[in-house]
């Protein structure tokens, strides 16, 4: 008989750190955005570099954040039923 569930607390952990690594992710994105826009940079490398950094780097790191917060909402989900079903 194959025995199927989760260890709650473990879920409730993978949640915790997908929440963690989304927020380290929003402030890495921060943090550059900020020193880029500080340091003194003229021309056109600087206007593709800052374009390109915007643009594409951002968006597909938001995109990561956003996936991270999908597996957080999921596994919170998760262990919740698994809470649920464990009580019945």
């Amino acid at each position: 008989m194959a025995v199927l569930g989760a260890d709650v607390e473990q879920l409730d952990q993978l949640v915790r750190k997908f929440d963690e690594e989304a927020q380290k992710i929003d402030t890495t994105i921060s943090t550059i955005g900020t020193q880029l826009n500080q340091t003194w940079w003229q021309g056109p490398d600087s206007e593709r570099f800052r374009s390109e950094w915007e643009s594409s780097c951002t968006s597909q790191l938001r995109q990561v954040i956003q996936q991270l917060q999908a597996f957080a909402t999921d596994c919170r989900k998760q262990a919740q039923e698994q809470r649920q079903v464990s009580q019945s």
